[in-house]
């Protein structure tokens, strides 16, 4: 019976009952299979992707070229694998040396790993360094700050720097100069003051400028350069360059004046060309005005003495004023350049414009020894010394005497006699005097009995000790 029902399932030709050959039937039913298989796996749903957070992180890309820079804009993104991406939010851009140092702010998203993000495969740590490859550039930069908003905190600073420039390059400084990077304004120029310095060809610069700053970890920064007095910054324009030292924070220049009395001696032919009412000017900023002039002679007749009272354009530098690198004060050295003249000397005095002490005029006797005759019969009253037509002394009265001599005779006696040529001169003169607290003055020196006067009566000059001061 076994063997009819086996037969009834497959005849003799193999074919199942009759109908389907065996192997051809065991071959649908694995292409069915398997098509059941791929559709089971295609049609189940797809796994969950990770979970995405992002946090934003200050980049610094240190200086770049110049074409790479104007390429770098906000919006700009980069994905190093499939599950991490970084956008630029906020550029920053300050220059340094001949290139442009660049700070970006990004934000920058991946999958959670242990309750932190994860950015192309690790933490966004401080001091690791990201790349960003776009189709225009590709760069890369040092995390500098993690976390916060996705701009950095930046804002307008006013501050005054000061610089040495050529007179070429300070003439080209101007109020409303704006310093641009990569199309962006980084600074701008707000006010300038310039003052003459020893060197005919440098001026003493300082510019109130506004510089746009970022704030990081509680300190004001100009790119990499701390803001704080003290600091050096470079700004760059087509016309010049101002690599300057940071002298205030946080205010502009405050001009005001002062006026001083500047003692120095100069060439004859300075001397005479200055003048009450000159100007003196730097790079067309006016600097000073001559308001007094006094001039005495020196011995060298070649050689003046100036007192000149000026009104100075100054900058207040806390409770104190400057001019130029100097602070006004007694003592200070200051230059001061005219169209006609340049003149360099040392403050005498402050909050004055005239020698101390009232006018006065003093009869004084004055003695010369050992002059040579014919020097001595040179000097007759009459005589006078003049500045700036204004008779300063007058010699009214001369009275000469042969020197005596000591010589030993042959017989060994001592003796007193006449020198054969030289002369003992004993003068009477009218000094114009400046009467001060400290006593009498002329020329601005003190006379008393002992110091000795120079006088310089046009053919010659003289030198004679005081011997009396009358009244």
């Amino acid at each position: 019976m076994a063997d009819s029902r086996s037969s009834a399932l497959l005849d003799d030709e193999g074919n199942l009952f009759g109908l389907v050959n065996i192997v051809d039937a065991l071959a649908v039913l694995l292409v069915l299979a398997v098509v059941v298989a791929g559709a089971a796996f295609v049609l189940q749903p797809d796994p969950e992707p990770p979970d995405r957070t992002s946090t934003n992180v200050t980049l610094d890309l240190g200086p770049q070229p110049q074409y790479l820079v104007s390429e770098i804009n906000e919006g700009d993104t980069y994905s190093p694998n499939s599950n991490s991406e970084l956008t630029v939010t906020d550029v920053y851009l300050t220059p340094q040396g001949d290139q442009t140092r660049v700070i970006l702010r990004a934000t920058i998203e991946g999958p959670t790993s242990d309750d932190s993000l994860t950015y192309a495969n690790a933490p966004p740590r401080l001091g690791r360094s990201l790349a960003i490859a776009t189709s225009r550039y590709e760069v890369n930069g040092q995390i500098r700050a993690v976390g916060g908003d996705n701009s950095l905190n930046k804002e307008m600073t006013t501050v005054v720097l000061r610089d040495t420039m050529s007179a070429a390059e300070t003439r080209d400084v101007t109020a409303g100069d704006e310093i641009r990077l990569g199309g962006r304004t980084v600074a701008t120029v707000q006010d300038v003051a310039a003052y003459a310095t020893d060197d005919p060809g440098k001026q003493t610069v300082f510019i109130e400028a506004d510089l746009e700053t970022y704030t990081q970890q509680g300190r004001q920064r100009f790119g990499n350069t701390q803001v704080r007095p003290g600091q050096s910054i470079t700004l760059s324009a087509p016309e010049y360059t101002i690599d300057g030292r940071l002298e205030q924070v946080g205010s502009g220049l405050q001009p005001t004046t002062s006026d001083v009395l500047l003692e120095t001696t100069v060439d004859a032919e300075t001397a005479d060309d200055i003048a009450t009412g000159d100007v003196a000017t730097v790079a067309g900023h006016e600097t000073a005005t001559v308001e007094t002039v006094t001039t005495y002679e020196t011995q060298d007749p070649d050689r003046k003495r100036v007192l000149a009272g000026l009104t100075l354009t100054t900058l207040e530098d806390g409770d104190r004023e400057r001019f130029g690198s100097a602070y006004v004060q007694r003592g200070s050295n200051i230059s001061i350049s005219t169209e006609t003249y340049d003149l360099s000397g040392g403050i005498e005095r402050v909050d004055a414009l005239e020698p101390r002490g009232t006018l006065g005029t003093r009869t004084v006797t004055l003695r010369m020894t050992d002059v040579r005759e014919e020097m001595a019969d040179t000097i007759e009253p009459g005589m006078t010394e003049t500045s700036r037509d204004e008779t300063i002394a007058r010699i009214s009265r001369v009275d000469t005497d042969p020197s005596v001599i000591i010589t030993t005779g042959d017989n060994g006696s001592v003796n007193v006699v006449d020198h054969p040529f030289l002369r003992d001169v004993i003068i009477t003169a009218e000094l114009q005097v400046r009467e001060t607290t400290s006593g009498v003055q002329f020329k601005g020196e003190p006379i008393q009995q002992r110091s000795s006067i120079v006088i310089n009566l046009g053919t010659l000059t003289i030198e004679a000790d005081v011997v009396s001061v009358g009244a």
